[in-house]
């Protein structure tokens, strides 16, 4: 009968040393994503300047119908979405991708809604409201900055004020 183990125990016989190399390239990529990010902030910022409105539509969360899972649910139309976001491309905290423009304007079902989920970056457990996993929504990996493509399947966080309900 062979012995289970946890997976942590034998991490040491897989992993490898990142070479120097690899190592000033993740620092490129880190520097990259933070310059894309200040560009996109400030695109947004002067965009909305010139438009006349110096702040983003809050979205009313309250008067939305309550979402479950199982759920049919309508991505709203990129203009929607994007009055809903502020100079950081955020709506209540919450990311918008540029990945998730794909999914605009389509019919899809929700997984479930998110309470709790693990932040990597803050390294702690953060509670949530109004934030709902789509079945099938996935990100793709596909990435600019990196050589390799990421092949982790990490859902996305659809804000409510993103989803309508479809009755």
């Amino acid at each position: 009968m062979q012995r289970m183990s946890c997976q942590l125990t034998g991490i040491n016989e897989v992993k490898r040393r990142n070479s120097s190399v690899n190592h000033l390239w993740q620092y490129r990529v880190r520097y990259l994503r933070r310059l894309k990010r200040y560009a996109v902030f400030v695109k947004n910022r002067v965009s909305r300047y010139f438009r006349g409105r110096n702040r983003y539509t809050k979205p009313l969360i309250e008067e939305y119908p309550p979402i479950h899972s199982g759920d049919q649910v309508r991505v709203r139309s990129k203009e929607d979405i994007r009055n809903t976001l502020d100079e950081h491309e955020r709506c209540a905290g919450c990311l918008f991708v540029d990945e998730m423009y794909e999914y605009c304007d389509r019919r899809l079902s929700v997984l479930k809604p998110v309470e709790h989920f693990f932040d990597e970056t803050k390294q702690k457990l953060c509670k949530t409201k109004d934030l709902f996993i789509l079945a099938g929504v996935n990100c793709s990996g596909r990435q600019r900055l990196y050589r390799t493509n990421c092949d982790r399947n990490c859902f996305f966080f659809w804000h409510r004020a993103w989803l309508e309900k479809i009755r």
